[in-house]
């Protein structure tokens, strides 16, 4: 049975989109009989929520255990240093990246790994071989369940909420002001406000955020199932949950946490599936205030959640298991 040590980190600092994503592709790795572990910081979120789901299924931090291949999927990918330590290590070096943020050493990338997957509309990166990259929206690794809320959201699915999402862990402090702003945008149009405070909270982080009068939550919630079936629309950061809800249908604004989730957003507001609000220090408001309003609008509302979708297939993760089976 070939093995697969997937590397990766989710905390307060760095959310848990990398984690969760890993969490689906460990998922279909072992649907197709191929062992995995996970090497990710101890006593991190990421490291609680791989061991409650993988309890009996996957090795975590277990060092006597060999493996075929390693999978990074890190923050702007990984440097130089720890390529090296994988090149000696490892018969194949994969790499997952490209959401929003830069990969700071595409060179090293090119020189040591044997396949990389950036799941973007855009990318800012120079590429080798093409025979060495999986690149695009059809690559994008996302929770199968998602399938069956798409085939009905829209038709016998579709709630009144406007849905805050700031990631797993709102790093700039923004669900409060968002869903403010939000609010003030549905006042008297009978959309209410939803927030989701994300799994990278800790309590005592999660208890201090001020969310206005009638805005109820989901807290930690494992998906955003039941997030995206009650809602219309969606204001998030720019990252996992803006392509999850393309996936599902749901018309997103989107709100970066760096100038390259900017870029991001720029490029899919393009193509019709989110609306640009700009970097978290200053949001549109005026604009987050006209995408609220022409979402009521079913004319409009259909012409974002069918570009969506038409992006975004949610079939991503077969894909990329796909190519790792020829790659080991």
């Amino acid at each position: 049975m070939k093995s697969i040590l997937i590397y990766t980190s989710g905390d307060r600092n760095h959310g848990l989109g990398h984690v969760k994503r890993e969490l689906v592709l460990a998922e279909e790795l072992l649907s197709r009989d191929i062992r995995v572990g996970f090497e990710v910081p101890p006593a991190s979120v990421g490291y609680q929520l791989i061991s409650s789901w993988g309890a009996g299924l996957v090795l975590i931090n277990d060092y006597t255990q060999t493996h075929d291949a390693i999978i990074i999927d890190i923050e702007n990918g990984p440097a130089r240093q720890l390529l090296e330590q994988a090149r000696r290590k490892f018969n194949n070096v994969i790499v997952v990246g490209g959401v929003g943020f830069q990969i700071n050493d595409q060179r090293a990338i090119d020189g040591l790994v044997d396949l990389q997957v950036y799941q973007s509309i855009a990318l800012n990166n120079g590429f080798g071989s093409a025979t060495k990259h999986l690149i695009g929206c059809e690559y994008l690794i996302i929770n199968k369940e998602y399938q069956s809320l798409r085939d009905v959201y829209g038709t016998v699915v579709l709630g009144h909420d406007v849905l805050v999402v700031m990631g797993g862990s709102d790093p700039h402090g923004l669900t409060g002001v968002v869903c403010e702003a939000a609010k003030i945008c549905c006042n008297g149009n009978g959309t209410s406000v939803r927030a989701v405070i994300g799994p990278a909270f800790d309590r005592p982080t999660a208890n201090r955020v001020l969310l206005p009068s009638g805005v109820k939550c989901f807290f930690a919630p494992p998906t955003l199932m039941r997030a995206f079936a009650s809602s219309r629309c969606a204001v998030s950061a720019l990252g996992m949950t803006t392509y999850e809800a393309a996936c599902v249908g749901v018309p997103t604004a989107s709100i970066g946490w760096s100038e390259d989730h900017v870029e991001t957003a720029k490029k899919l507001e393009e193509v019709g599936v989110t609306v640009n609000l700009g970097l978290w220090s200053n949001p549109d408001w005026a604009k987050m205030k006209e995408f609220v309003e022409r979402m009521n609008d079913r004319r409009e509302w259909d012409k974002m959640s069918e570009a969506g979708r038409g992006l975004v297939d949610g079939l991503g993760v077969g894909r990329v298991v796909d190519r790792i089976e020829r790659v080991l």
